[in-house]
């Protein structure tokens, strides 16, 4: 997962904007992200809540430094 927050920007709490094509694979199988596409909180992608996601390990990254 860290790998693939590295491919987003935070735009701010809840909205995210994929800063470079990248991938990561899930439970439920692989997903993959073009650049330029941008997630809200609460809605989902592929049945998966992108911004849920990456908001969980900003905050993991914040607790951490």
């Amino acid at each position: 997962m860290r790998d693939f927050v590295k491919c987003f920007r935070r735009e701010s709490a809840g909205h995210w904007v994929c800063t470079k094509p990248c991938e990561i694979e899930l439970a439920g199988g692989r997903v993959q992200v073009a650049a330029g596409t941008r997630f809200t909180k609460g809605t989902r992608f592929m049945d998966v809540d992108i911004a849920d996601l990456l908001d969980d390990e900003y905050g993991k990254k914040k607790r951490r430094s």
